[in-house]
């Protein structure tokens, strides 16, 4: 046994003194990922990144199984992988409305780094050349999005857009109720239950480039696929602007069921 245990690490010691640094360095940071990973997110997505952690169970929306290598949040088409800057964006902000919390004061910049080492091992789909894309150009907010009339404007052909493309899931209010909205299920195995969009905060992110993004490049292993392409960048924007209005909206319609209630009481 003890001349087992000799060769095995003969032949590791062998292979570091013939890796270049580079990889010793890709190895270590691996290393050292694989240790913060175990620490911040194994509990939720597992030891070896399945999403069966042993509080996934429990939760609603289950985390991500990173061996499927497919992820939503992307500045990348469709079927390809996200670049760093997507992957750390989600880490840091985390996922509202889910179990997935900032990790921005709680990663330092080293560990961030290391844990996408890790994860980019974890699937095959991180050495298909085809996979590894550059991220899309995506445009800032236009002004008209702060002149009252033109937005108004542009309100209004983004509603007629929802009610011909979104409604089907989302449904006529945004609410994820529509008629297409059952038995929707995603690469996971997992329902796919489209989002309540009448929320203030989306999944993902705070911004309108967020929301821009995802309807632009779609939502990968789920049913939510990329417009861009089928609708021209200002028509994507007009969207946003739709899909921004909802919440105020809601809160107007609850606001006066509860007037009317409140006078007939």
């Amino acid at each position: 046994m003890r001349w087992l245990w000799f060769g095995v690490a003969a032949s590791f010691l062998a292979l570091c003194l013939g890796a270049g640094e580079a990889d010793r360095d890709d190895f270590n940071r691996y290393l050292q990922g694989r240790y913060v990973f175990k620490q911040q997110c194994a509990p939720c997505h597992g030891e070896t990144g399945r999403g069966n952690g042993p509080w996934a169970a429990e939760m609603t929306v289950k985390p991500r199984d990173f061996r499927k290598g497919i992820f939503k949040y992307r500045t990348t088409p469709m079927g390809t992988q996200p670049t760093d800057a997507d992957l750390r964006r989600t880490i840091q902000r985390g996922v509202s409305g889910t179990a997935m919390p900032t990790f921005a004061k709680t990663l330092s910049e080293r560990d961030l780094t290391a844990i996408l080492v890790y994860l980019k091992n974890l699937s095959p789909r991180w050495k298909e050349d085809a996979r590894i894309v550059a991220a899309a150009e995506l445009p800032k907010a236009p002004e008209w999005f702060h002149e009252a009339s033109a937005l108004e404007e542009r309100l209004q052909a983004g509603r007629s857009l929802f009610q011909q493309t979104c409604v089907p899931c989302h449904g006529v209010h945004g609410a994820g109720d529509g008629p297409g909205s059952k038995g929707l299920t995603n690469v996971w195995g997992q329902a796919a239950i489209p989002a309540d969009l009448r929320v203030d905060h989306h999944r993902s992110g705070p911004d309108r480039e967020d929301l821009f993004r995802t309807i632009a490049m779609g939502l990968d292993g789920t049913p939510m696929v990329g417009l861009r392409g089928a609708f021209t960048d200002e028509q994507i924007w007009e969207l946003v602007a739709a899909v921004e209005a909802l919440p105020k909206a809601a809160a107007a319609s609850s606001g006066g069921k509860e007037g009317a209630k409140n006078e007939a009481e």
